[in-house]
């Protein structure tokens, strides 16, 4: 049978808290970095699977977020297109 060894590190809750939100922000950066349009891009209209795959959401809770004016929303006949723009400003925003 193999032996490990433990390590047992004594913090206490504020520097636990402040590691957690360390950690939280450089995730939240990653992010933002990645899925944050270029200026190309900004007036880039995205279909509702589109904004599905960014939001990571479901289609219910995309159009209460239309219905409720959380997200615009911009329609050309019968179909319903985001702007990538307004996508990035609601997730860094969060009004």
């Amino acid at each position: 049978m193999k032996s490990t060894q433990t390590h047992v590190y004594q913090t206490t809750p504020e520097e636990l808290t402040d590691n957690i939100l360390i950690g939280v922000d450089v995730k939240l950066r990653e992010f933002f970095k990645k899925y944050k349009p270029s200026d190309k891009d900004e007036e880039e209209l995205l279909t509702v699977d589109d904004t599905l795959k960014i939001l990571k959401c479901s289609k219910q809770a995309l159009w209460n977020w239309r219905k409720n004016g959380i997200l615009p929303s911009y329609r050309l006949g019968n179909r319903v297109y985001y702007k990538k723009s307004d996508i990035y400003l609601k997730l860094i925003k969060q009004e």
